[in-house]
């Protein structure tokens, strides 16, 4: 899964060269939907230091104020996967290690 995790990134990196957004001249549906999945290579154990474009176009897109102020609210469920955990709590330090991992991209 990281090698082809890997081989996309580069691929999107490829495609962002010289220009700003994925599809237009414009932020349009296509960066929203690519984006979630890109930014989730810091989970995923791939290295995107070396793909300029790529990083770029994620700060272009973490300096969005909506896609900031949306950074801040992850609603995850833990009760789904352990019933021990504190709701509140988890809910907490998830957006905290969230908010984390992105500012490390």
């Amino acid at each position: 899964y990281v090698d082809e995790s890997r081989r996309l990134l580069e691929v999107l990196n490829t495609r962002l060269e010289g220009r700003d957004w994925v599809a237009a001249g414009e932020y349009t549906i296509a960066d929203m939907m690519i984006y979630p999945w890109a930014r989730a290579y810091v989970w995923a154990k791939v290295d995107v230091a070396d793909l300029p474009h790529l990083c770029a176009w994620f700060d272009r897109i973490d300096a969005r104020p909506a896609v900031k102020k949306a950074l801040t609210i992850p609603k995850a469920q833990p009760q789904f996967w352990d019933s021990q955990v504190n709701p509140d709590a988890f809910l907490q330090e998830n957006a905290a290690r969230f908010a984390s991992d992105v500012k490390k991209g």
